[in-house]
C-alpha cells in the first residue's frame, strides 16, 4: 500500500473567461511506494508572457520528472543529517531552472511565435523576441512543489502561491521562508534571469500527515484560516468518500472558488497520509497575532479618541467656567437693571397718577378759562362802550382792534394833547348792572 494518497486539479478563472484567454495555471500529482508528490505552477498573466501556459505545463512536468529522479539517487539517505541534503537539494533547483529554460527556448525554436502572439506583447518586448532574446519571458511562471518519502519531507518554490505542511493535532504550517519580492502584481519566476537562485525550500525527517500546494488565485481567495480549512475539506473528502469523490468535488469547487475570490486561475495539488487521522487546523500563529495587533491598535485607537475627548472635556470646563463668570455679571446686572426697571415702573405709574391729577385740573381750569372768556367779552362791550362815551382813550393797539371787531360802536378819539390813563379802582367782576370807579389821569 502506498503511504501516501495524492491528487490535483487545475481551472481556468472566471477572469481568463471573461477575456477569453486560456487557463495559465497547471497541476500534477505522483505517487508510488517510494515518493508522493505534489506539484503546481502559474503562469504569468502579463500580455509579455503569451505562452506562459505551456510554460506552467513544462515546468510541472520537468519538476516532476526531476523529484523522482532526485529521489532515485538519494534513495540511499536513511537520514538526511548525515550528508549535505542543502546542496544535493540547490542543485536539483538549478537542474530545474536550466531543463526549463531549455525546453521553452527549444519549443520557441521549433514553434515560432506569431504575429498575433508578439502583438500582445509591449513595444520593446517584442523588439526583444524578434532579435532571439530574453525568449524564456514570453513562457514565464512560478512553481511550487512537495514532495515526501519515508525518510525525509520536501518542498521548494520560486514565485507566489502557497505551500502548507498539515502535522497532528490540528498544525497546519507554511514552511518554506516567504519571498519580500512577491509583492501585489510582481513575482519571481522560473523566466528571471539566475532563477535558480530565486528559489526557496524547506527539507525535513519529520514527516507531515498532508501537504497542499496552490496558486495565488486560491491563496487571494481566502484569509489564513480559511484557506486552511479549505485544504482540510480536500483531506476529509479523501477519507470519507475516497480519492475520485474528492478529485470530483475538488474540481466543481475551483471555478466557484475564483467566481467569489480572486478571479484568478486556480490550481491545487494534495499529498495525503494513510496513515494518522488529520484533525481541523487550529488557529494559525499568523492570525492570533494578526487578531492581537488589532486589538492593539483597537485599544490604541480607544485611547487616542479618550485623550482626544478629554482634551475636549477640558476646552468644555474651561469654557463653562468662564461661562459662570461671564453669567455672574450678567446676573448682577439683570438685579440691577431689575431694580432700576421696578423704580421706574413705580415712578411711571406715580407720574401718570400725577397727570391724571392735573388733566383733572386741567380740565376744571379749561372750564373756568371758557367762562373767563365770555366774561372778558361782555366786560369788553360794556367798558368799551363807557371808555367812549367819556371820550377815554390810549387803548392799545390790540385792543382797539378786539373794540372795533366787537358789535358796539367805536368811541370818539381824544383830541387833548394830555396823555390819559384809566385806572381801575376795583379789580370786581363787573357786570352790566354794576357801576365801577374810573379815575381820570390828564
Amino acid at each position: 500500500m502506498q503511504p501516501y494518497l495524492q491528487l490535483n486539479s487545475h481551472y481556468i478563472g472566471k477572469s481568463h473567461l471573461d477575456k477569453e484567454k486560456p487557463c495559465e495555471d497547471y497541476s500534477l500529482s505522483y505517487g508510488d511506494n517510494s515518493l508522493s508528490a505534489a506539484v503546481i505552477s502559474d503562469g504569468h498573466g502579463d500580455g509579455n508572457c503569451f505562452r506562459s501556459a505551456a510554460g506552467a505545463k513544462f515546468a510541472c512536468e520537468i519538476c516532476l520528472s526531476l523529484l523522482r529522479q532526485f529521489q532515485g539517487i538519494n534513495s540511499h539517505i536513511t537520514d538526511i543529517r548525515t550528508c549535505d541534503f542543502e546542496e544535493n537539494v540547490r542543485s536539483l533547483e538549478r537542474e530545474i531552472a536550466a531543463k526549463w529554460k531549455k525546453k521553452v527556448l527549444s519549443d520557441a525554436a521549433s514553434n515560432p511565435f506569431s504575429p498575433e502572439e508578439l502583438e500582445q506583447a509591449s513595444e520593446e518586448i517584442r523588439a526583444q523576441y524578434r532579435n532571439g532574446q530574453n525568449i524564456e519571458r514570453a513562457y514565464g511562471c512560478t512553481l511550487i512543489a512537495a514532495m515526501v518519502t519515508r525518510n525525509y519531507f520536501l518542498c521548494l518554490q520560486i514565485g507566489d502561491g502557497k505551500c502548507v505542511a498539515a502535522y497532528p493535532g490540528g498544525i497546519f504550517v507554511e514552511p518554506v521562508p516567504p519571498d519580500e519580492n512577491c509583492i501585489g502584481n510582481r513575482s519571481t519566476s522560473l523566466c528571471n534571469r539566475d532563477a535558480e537562485k530565486s528559489f526557496r525550500h524547506y527539507f525535513s525527517s519529520i514527516l507531515p500527515l498532508a501537504a497542499f500546494v496552490s496558486s495565488d488565485g486560491v491563496e487571494e481567495s481566502f484569509d489564513c484560516a480559511g484557506l486552511y480549512h479549505f485544504f482540510y475539506s480536500i483531506t476529509y473528502w479523501f477519507r470519507q468518500e475516497g480519492a475520485e469523490c474528492a478529485l470530483k468535488k475538488l474540481t466543481e469547487l475551483l471555478p466557484k472558488i475564483s467566481e467569489g475570490g480572486s478571479g484568478d486561475d486556480v490550481s491545487v495539488s494534495v499529498i495525503l497520509s494513510q496513515e494518522g487521522e488529520l484533525s481541523a487546523p487550529k488557529q494559525p500563529l499568523g492570525q492570533v497575532y494578526q487578531k492581537v495587533n488589532a486589538i492593539a491598535g483597537n485599544l490604541e485607537m480607544i485611547d487616542s479618541l479618550i485623550s482626544r475627548e478629554n482634551d475636549k472635556i477640558q476646552e468644555k470646563i474651561k469654557f463653562i467656567e468662564n461661562a459662570e463668570s461671564e453669567l455672574d455679571t450678567l446676573r448682577k446686572t439683570i438685579a440691577e437693571k431689575e431694580k432700576s426697571y421696578y423704580a421706574a415702573c413705580d415712578e411711571c405709574d406715580d407720574l401718570k397718577v400725577s397727570v391724571s391729577e392735573l388733566q383733572k385740573k386741567r380740565e376744571a381750569a379749561a372750564d373756568q378759562m371758557k367762562k373767563a372768556e365770555a366774561y372778558k367779552k361782555t366786560a369788553e362791550r360794556f367798558w368799551f362802550n363807557e371808555y367812549a362815551k367819556l371820550g377815554i382813550i390810549g387803548l392799545s393797539k390790540s385792543d382797539t382792534e378786539e373794540i372795533s371787531a366787537s358789535p358796539a360802536d367805536n368811541p370818539p378819539q381824544n383830541t387833548s394833547d394830555a396823555p390819559v390813563k384809566t385806572v381801575f379802582a376795583s379789580d370786581d367782576n363787573p357786570s352790566d348792572d354794576d357801576a365801577a370807579t374810573v379815575i381820570i389821569v390828564k
